[in-house]
C-alpha cells in the first residue's frame, strides 16, 4: 500500500499542479480575448458617435436621444463580450494612487476615484440625461446638471454646474517613474479658455456679465484609468462659479474650447446655450453682484415704479 502511496501522490499533485496552470493560462486567454472585444466595441463607439456629435448643433433632443441609444448599445455590447468569455481574469485590481504619493495627492486621487465611479454608475444606469446640449466644430457640450451648492475649494456658496464634452480625442501616455517607465494611460485632451456668463433682466435687458476661464474644478482627463469600460471620447467635468445676481432673470452660457492637433494646428469650438436662472442659483437677499461692472448707464435696471 504504501509503495503505491509513494507513486500515486506526486502524480496525483503534478496533476493538480497542470490543471491550475491550465486554469490560469486559460484565464488569462479568455482576459486578453475580451480586452480584445472591448477595444473593438470602444473604436465601433467612437464611430457612431459621429451622429451624437453632428446632431448638436441644430437638433439638440434628437442629439441627447441619439446619445443614449448609443451608450445603451455600447454596455450591452460589453455585457455581451463579458458573457463569451466567463473565465476572463480580472484585470489588475482596484485603482491606486502612484508609489510614494503624498497625502495631498492621495486624498485629490481619491476624489478623482470617487468622481468616476458615480460618473460610470450614472452611464450603466442610463442617466445622462443633459438639461442643455450645444454642438461646435464636430464636438458636443452636454450640461447635465446646474444645481446650488457649497463650492469645494472656497467654502463659499456657489454653483455647480456638471458637463460631458463629446468627442475629446485621447492619446496614450505612459507615466514616468523613478527606476523605469510606469504603466500607459489613455487620457483625453481639451482644455477651456474662457467660461462666460451674460445676464439678462426680466425684460430681457443686459444686466451683467461673468468671465473667466473656463478649466473646470474637477476635470477627469483619464477615467478608464479608473474604469477599463468607461466609454472613449467623453470628458466629463464640474465647475463651480460665483452664484448669479438676484436680478438675473435669464443667462447666457458660452464656452471656448481648444483642443489640440497633431501638428501646431488646434480646434476652437465655441459652445452657447441659455436658460432660465432658477431662484436657488442666485445671491442671497441682501449680497451685492461682484461680476464685471456695466460700461453702458443704459444696463442698469430701471428704478423702481419706473419702465422702460
Amino acid at each position: 500500500m504504501r509503495p503505491l502511496l509513494r507513486v500515486a501522490l506526486p502524480l496525483f499533485l503534478a496533476a493538480a499542479a497542470l490543471f491550475l496552470l491550465w486554469r490560469s493560462l486559460q484565464g488569462r486567454n479568455e482576459a486578453l480575448a475580451l480586452r480584445a472585444e472591448r477595444e473593438h466595441v470602444k473604436r465601433e463607439l467612437v464611430e457612431r458617435a459621429v451622429v451624437a456629435r453632428g446632431l448638436a448643433a441644430d437638433r439638440p433632443r434628437e442629439a441627447a436621444e441619439e446619445g443614449r441609444s448609443l451608450l445603451r448599445w455600447y454596455f450591452e455590447e460589453l455585457q455581451a463580450a463579458r458573457n463569451r468569455h466567463p473565465g476572463a481574469r480580472p484585470e489588475g485590481g482596484p485603482p491606486a494612487p502612484r508609489p510614494g504619493a503624498t497625502a495631498e495627492e492621495r486624498k485629490t486621487f481619491d476624489e478623482f476615484a470617487s468622481y468616476a465611479a458615480d460618473r460610470m454608475k450614472a452611464l450603466r444606469a442610463g442617466r445622462l440625461d443633459p438639461l442643455f446640449v450645444a454642438g461646435a466644430g464636430g464636438l458636443r457640450l452636454d450640461i447635465l446638471a446646474i444645481q446650488a451648492g457649497r463650492n469645494p475649494a472656497t467654502g463659499e456658496p456657489g454653483v455647480r454646474l456638471d458637463f460631458v464634452l463629446w468627442g475629446a480625442p485621447r492619446r496614450t501616455e505612459r507615466e514616468e517613474r523613478p527606476g523605469g517607465r510606469g504603466p500607459e494611460r489613455a487620457a483625453l485632451v481639451a482644455t477651456f479658455p474662457q467660461l462666460t456668463f451674460r445676464f439678462l433682466d426680466a425684460n430681457g435687458k443686459p444686466y451683467g456679465e461673468m468671465a473667466g476661464s473656463g478649466e473646470p474644478y474637477l476635470k477627469l482627463a483619464d477615467p478608464e484609468r479608473f474604469d477599463p469600460d468607461f466609454p472613449p471620447g467623453l470628458l466629463f467635468g464640474t465647475w463651480w462659479v460665483e452664484p448669479f445676481p438676484r436680478e438675473a432673470a435669464r443667462v447666457a452660457v458660452s464656452l471656448q474650447a481648444s483642443v489640440p492637433g497633431n501638428s501646431a494646428a488646434a480646434l476652437t469650438p465655441s459652445f452657447a446655450f441659455e436658460a432660465p436662472v432658477d431662484e436657488a442659483w442666485k445671491l442671497a437677499p441682501g449680497q451685492s453682484f461682484q461680476g464685471m461692472p456695466r460700461e453702458d448707464p443704459s444696463l442698469a435696471p430701471a428704478p423702481r415704479g419706473k419702465k422702460r
